[in-house]
């Protein structure tokens, strides 16, 4: 919104060591002193989740493009829950550098971006846009869904994308971007062509100048043991609590291989919906996670492998076609196997009063 006083917040060499003590040795990243911040812009600052992993390879690439890039924006592309937008929250929540966000759709113009009048206590007022925010005070535009607009939106703001001052034609005003300024864009394809058929429809093929300005990122999800890791890092502690830690060191590996083994078979097929292999993601791994935490808590009497299928169901392949569904269910019964009905053994010989069956 306008009538914000210009800021000049101070400007600090944030050690690589935040973003994970394993990136200790790479190269540090400038962010802001939040406390010289006015409360307006640390409202967008997103909050920090201590338990966010960075590969080396992604905080290496973001550092590289946040420290070199100036006015050249970044483009994550990758997979469905294959971390592109947490990762450009953290990577800004850990530099201390406030976010505006907008998502992008099939009808958007380039006045979504830029603001709009609009009547306040029976004045008009002029209100600022997600760009010029960014511009104004230093902080990151981030645009997500980037090819769910039409190719035309984006060849017409090239101003943006290039990091040039913003002309408001509404009020003449013309906006030099603050030195912090960034723009980062996420979406399912690369904006090509080879790539629309891969489930993702309603995508729109992307002029190839507009592609070009663009740094770019792939995302692909992350290896079988950074998400078993990550999987034990993020259970609900009400969850695991009584179990023993290598019968859940089992399960989390047991998932993470179910994340990995699907994205490897899905990459094979090429065509998204009607692919025999749906990859698992990383949330619908969390949610099957915990799904299957609660049924080991829960008294004996399901077959081990028609409940790991009716959960996997319930976690993902009900929204698939019967094809894709079947794949699915079975790729995790044969993984999992009994290793709920191993947790749930465990559980009862440990805790005095707990029986397997009701």
């Amino acid at each position: 919104m306008t009538n914000h006083p210009l800021i000049a917040p101070e400007v600090v060499r944030v050690p690589a060591s935040q973003f994970g003590d394993h990136l200790a040795d790479q190269r540090d990243c400038l962010g802001y002193n939040v406390k010289t911040l006015p409360t307006f812009a640390r409202s967008r600052i997103p909050t920090i989740h201590p338990n966010h992993w960075f590969t080396s390879e992604h905080y290496r690439h973001m550092a590289l493009w946040w420290t070199l890039a100036k006015g050249e924006p970044i483009y994550i592309s990758g997979p469905s829950g294959s971390g592109k937008t947490s990762t450009a929250m953290q990577f800004c929540a850990r530099l201390g550098v406030p976010v505006v966000s907008v998502t992008a759709r099939a009808r958007m113009d380039r006045r979504e971006l830029i603001g709009h009048w609009a009547v306040k206590g029976g004045e008009t007022v002029w209100i600022d846009g997600p760009a010029l925010l960014a511009w104004k005070y230093g902080w990151v535009l981030l645009i997500n869904e980037f090819s769910a607009a039409p190719a035309d939106m984006w060849v017409s703001c090239n101003d943006i994308l290039e990091g040039l001052p913003l002309d408001n034609g509404a009020t003449g005003e013309l906006v030099h971007p603050q030195p912090m300024t960034r723009v980062i864009v996420t979406d399912n394809t690369r904006g090509h062509s080879s790539e629309i058929d891969n489930g993702f429809f309603g995508r729109q093929i992307q002029d190839r100048s507009v592609i070009d300005r663009f740094w770019h990122l792939r995302m692909e999800g992350l290896t079988p043991d950074e998400e078993a890791k990550l999987l034990a890092k993020t259970a609900p502690q009400d969850l695991i609590e009584g179990f023993e830690g290598n019968a859940l060191a089992a399960l989390f590996t047991a998932l993470a291989r179910i994340g990995a083994d699907s994205r490897s078979q899905a990459q094979t097929q090429t065509i998204g919906f009607e692919s025999h292999v749906v990859p698992f993601s990383h949330r619908v791994l969390q949610r099957l996670r915990d799904m299957l935490l609660d049924a080991a808590k829960q008294p004996g009497g399901e077959n081990a492998s028609a409940q790991v299928r009716r959960l996997t169901r319930i976690a993902l392949a009900e929204s698939l076609d019967s094809t894709a569904s079947e794949a699915a269910q079975t790729l995790a019964e044969t993984t999992i196997g009994d290793l709920v009905h191993d947790l749930r053994v465990a559980r009862a010989k440990a805790i005095p009063g707990v029986t397997l069956a009701g």
